[in-house]
């Protein structure tokens, strides 16, 4: 465990404050013919990435469907303001930043409705996420644990699963249901749809998400770029689309320097343009996307726009599509020994540019004209 001091310090505190050696018997008190059934009041923690937070959405769906009557308040980071608020499935957001001096101010705002019957916390940082639900004095705690045999963090929760190895959407909603909650519904959701695409389509739009949250997890930008240049020469109708957060703008500058002037008109570059919801219609209206494992790549699903999402130190049977599985295509490239280039973050290079557009010619109407 990272730090193991600073859980221990925890544990010690949580012991001083609660006056309790952990939330152990609450799992007898829940199992028990006395437990309610209807929680009231529930708090749900997401605190982590985009794509993090679109892998909880069918959990926290499923959680407002099992309690309709039910107070629920988001946790979540501050950077999704804009695209959390107002969002169906809660009824307020408290936005925290997983720092140790805003517990005080989070436990406040957690008790606004009175203590919390039931937390989940479905992604977040500990050990600061189950001790401000701790002190705000939930009964039950849910946690996804990501790992097993985390002792100093078990004992204050009420249920953790133990060795799951399938999809991590399927593992939240594993983790709610002893909640009663349905775990069969696993299409993500978003807080707002966004406005409908009209039906008349002049050209073809194909999006490229550059960027990823480690180097090691993007394709390389030549590699893109080979794609860019195949896909525009096949299909006059098409453009291309970049699309991509405020530090991801170099990549896109990079990619531009690759491609002939002439071909510009046809790539519109919003990368770093466009805030959260607006990047949401942005996807909306593309006919493909083609991205690595990021938060995107989960909108897109949600928005149920065919993606070929490509994998290399990541497994796309954790996180990879888990609906409509017929209008999406994964490629996990295979790292070797004998292919050095391979290696450290050069994995995605394992994923060839005639993996890509052989799948895109095979399966998707993109590269199709008009």
């Amino acid at each position: 465990m990272r730090k193991r001091w600073k859980f221990e310090l925890i544990n010690l505190y949580l012991r001083t404050v609660t006056r309790r050696n952990g939330m152990v018997g609450s799992r007898a008190e829940f199992l028990s013919d006395n437990q309610p059934n209807d929680f009231k009041n529930i708090v749900i923690y997401s605190t982590t990435a985009l794509g993090d937070f679109m892998m909880n959405t069918p959990a926290i769906g499923a959680l407002r469907q099992r309690f309709p009557d039910a107070w629920i308040t988001l946790v979540a980071h501050p950077k999704f303001r804009d695209f959390l608020t107002g969002g169906n499935d809660w009824d307020d957001v408290v936005y925290w930043n997983s720092k140790v001096k805003q517990v005080p101010a989070l436990v406040k705002a957690l008790q606004k409705k009175g203590r919390p019957e039931l937390a989940v916390i479905l992604h977040s940082h500990a050990p600061y996420d189950y001790t401000s639900a701790v002190l705000a004095g939930a009964s039950y705690i849910f946690r996804d644990n990501y790992h097993d045999d985390e002792s100093l963090i078990d004992r204050w929760l009420t249920n953790y699963t133990v060795g799951y190895k399938g999809h991590l959407i399927q593992r939240k909603l594993e983790l709610i249901a002893p909640l009663g909650c349905d775990t069969s519904a696993v299409e993500m959701r978003l807080p707002h749809l966004p406005p409908k695409c009209s039906t008349t389509r002049e050209r073809k739009k194909l999006g490229f998400q550059l960027g990823a949250s480690s180097p090691e997890r993007c394709w390389p930008i030549d590699s893109f770029a080979a794609v860019a240049k195949r896909a525009l020469s096949h299909n006059e109708d098409l453009d291309i689309v970049l699309i991509g957060g405020p530090g991801e703008v170099v990549l896109g500058q990079q990619f531009m320097a690759q491609l002939s002037p002439q071909l510009h008109h046809r790539v519109v570059n919003t990368i770093g343009k466009t805030s959260l919801p607006q990047l949401v219609e942005t996807i909306n209206q593309f006919d493909a996307l083609l991205t690595g494992d990021t938060g995107p790549f989960h909108v897109a699903i949600a928005l149920k726009v065919p993606t070929l999402s490509l994998f290399a130190t990541a497994q796309p049977v954790f996180s990879g599509p888990y609906q409509d599985l017929n209008i999406h295509h994964a490629i996990l490239g295979v790292q070797s020994a004998l292919k050095a280039e391979t290696l450290g973050d050069g994995a995605m290079k394992s994923i060839s540019v005639d993996q890509v557009m052989d799948t895109f010619e095979d399966y998707f109407d993109v590269l199709k004209p008009l």
